[in-house]
C-alpha cells in the first residue's frame, strides 16, 4: 500500500511538470564590454540588480552628468554603501544597451 502511494505520488509529479519543452531558459546578461570609465556620485536607489546613481559627467563614456540606473552584481554591491545619499566613487562598463557597475565604493573623504 505505501509503495502504490509513494508511486502514484512520483508519476503525478511528472506528469505535473513543466516538460521539457517549457523548462524556464535563463537568458544570460551581454557580457560586459569596452572600457572602464569612472566617476563620482550619490546613491540614490539600491534594488536587487541595480543601482541608481546621481553622477558627474563621465565625457569619455559619453555620459552626461545625471541619474543614471546601473545594472549591479553582488560582488560589486559587497563594498557599496547602502543608505541613499552616501557619497560613491563607481567604474562601469557597457553591458549590451546599457551599463554596468563594476565598482562601487565610499567616495574617499574630502
Amino acid at each position: 500500500m505505501r509503495l502504490a502511494a509513494i508511486t502514484a505520488l512520483c508519476l503525478l509529479a511528472v506528469a505535473c511538470g513543466p516538460g521539457p519543452g517549457k523548462i524556464n531558459k535563463v537568458q544570460a546578461a551581454p557580457p560586459l564590454t569596452g572600457p572602464t570609465f569612472t566617476t563620482t556620485g550619490t546613491l540614490s536607489s539600491v534594488t536587487l540588480d541595480t543601482a541608481t546613481i546621481d553622477h558627474a559627467a563621465a565625457p569619455e563614456a559619453g555620459l552626461a552628468a545625471g541619474r543614471t540606473q546601473f545594472h549591479t552584481f553582488a560582488d560589486v554591491m559587497a563594498m557599496a554603501p547602502e543608505a541613499p545619499g552616501a557619497p560613491v566613487t563607481l567604474s562601469f562598463r557597457k553591458q549590451g544597451d546599457s551599463w554596468a557597475l563594476t565598482r562601487l565604493e565610499p567616495a574617499p573623504a574630502r
